[in-house]
């Protein structure tokens, strides 16, 4: 069976869609992947055939301040969604959907597996009459799933009628925030004879299938999910980038590591970076900065209690640590929550907000603001280093998740279902 892979350079989803990808190729499926220029390497390394769009925006490198959502610029809700529409879902709608249409037609995929993001690749995937699904790389990004909270502003599941008027009053507004670019969208569907929509949410309806790279038990929402939703568990190999070298120099035997690791693409990180240095030079620990490609370490202050590199393997690194303090990135947040690692998560934006309320919910750690100061950083430090209920709640939450062993089965059996129908039709 085929399956063609569609995703856009912009940080933390890529990995995921690659190990994903070669878990499918591994089962004896060929696979195409197709991404920006920067993600040629890594896709190859892992074993991948991969191909770079055409028309559609194709980044040659990654990590920089020319992230092409900035969305780090916006506080406003509407105008994050909207620099979101413009820069990915909406704006390139149409380019991705004819390159689609062109790898459609070449590698005649039984099912198309695209990041959510990307409308205009659902178009193609409709208009070819491709089934589609969805991998999320976290939690559901979109505000189109019922049973959790709406995407966006970090609620806690509802308990009273209140809570629960107050979801679908925000289910709602969010969704029309991402009408400001239905003008795009339905250019795009005119361009491969579709009809328009008169929602842009209206073309998530397009996926058979959508994939969360998540654990249920990270989750909040009803176990199993309701359709199309299917969770694999979290994907979290090590990006190619990182160094996987020893790491006990870095690392103190008679002090409590902590770990401060951001965003590996540029989310204007380097200020609050600098408050959690700040933070932890007046404590007795020995801190661990992991800058990623996006910062470079020399561009951060420096503390005699505090060591700085652009990378380390973390999944070595984090069972050393005694707390993490984070942006609250899928993959940053699960890989110390996995190990009892509790966390502080520094929330910068994007599904930070969502991925913190999923852990403090937990008792597993504690969200800060990104405009905190130092002082509020160490505060949050300190308890979390002091006070064993937030270890003893990340070590629940990771006993919960490896409870359920390897999620990625069934999501892996359906996407096969799925192609098994489509060479039948």
């Amino acid at each position: 069976m085929r399956f063609l892979f569609t995703t856009f350079e912009g940080g933390g989803h890529v990995a995921p869609a690659i190990t994903f990808a070669a878990r499918l190729q591994a089962r004896g499926h060929e696979v195409l992947f197709v991404s920006d220029e920067a993600n040629q390497a890594a896709a190859e390394r892992a074993g991948l055939a991969f191909r770079t769009w055409r028309r559609a925006p194709n980044r040659s490198e990654g990590g920089r301040a020319d992230d092409p959502l900035q969305d780090w610029r916006h506080i406003w809700p509407p105008a994050v969604v909207k620099a979101v529409c413009n820069a990915v879902m909406t704006g390139p709608a149409e380019a991705y959907a004819l390159d689609a249409r062109d790898l459609i037609a070449d590698f005649r995929p039984d099912v198309v597996v695209s990041n959510e993001l990307l409308l205009g690749v659902a178009v193609a995937a409709e208009a070819t009459g491709t089934p589609l699904a969805f991998l999320s790389a976290n939690v559901w990004s979109l505000p189109t799933r019922a049973d959790t909270p709406p995407f966006g502003p970090g609620f806690a599941p509802a308990r009273t009628n209140f809570e629960q008027r107050r979801e679908q009053s925000a289910r709602g507004m969010i969704a029309g925030f991402y009408d400001v670019g239905l003008a795009d969208l339905n250019r795009s569907r005119a361009a491969l004879d579709l009809r328009p929509l008169a929602h842009v949410m209206d073309q998530i309806d397009a996926a058979r299938l959508i994939v969360l790279a998540t654990s249920a038990a990270f989750d909040f929402g009803d176990a199993p999910p309701p359709e199309p939703f299917v969770y694999c568990g979290p994907l979290l190999e090590q990006p190619a980038w990182a160094d996987d070298g020893s790491i006990e120099h870095l690392v103190s035997t008679s002090s409590p590591n902590v770990l401060i690791s951001f965003s590996t693409t540029f989310q204007d990180q380097r200020g609050v970076m600098a408050r959690c240095i700040k933070a932890l030079s007046r404590l007795p620990v020995h801190g661990i900065v992991t800058t990623g490609p996006a910062v470079r370490p020399g561009d951060l202050p420096s503390a005699s209690n505090i060591v700085v590199v652009q990378s380390s393997p973390h999944d070595r690194l984090v069972p050393r640590c005694a707390a993490v303090i984070s942006h609250g990135g899928h993959g940053t947040l699960l890989r110390p929550l996995l190990h009892g690692v509790p966390v502080v998560c520094v929330s910068m934006g994007r599904d930070h907000p969502e991925n913190a309320r999923r852990m403090t919910e937990r008792g597993a750690g504690l969200r800060v603001s990104r405009w905190s100061s130092a002082s509020t950083i160490r505060r949050a430090a300190v308890r979390v280093l002091n006070e064993p209920a937030f270890t003893d709640g990340a070590r629940r939450l990771s006993a919960s998740i490896k409870a359920l062993g390897d999620e990625s089965g069934p999501a892996i059996e359906r996407l096969e279902v799925l192609a098994q129908r489509s060479r039948r039709v």
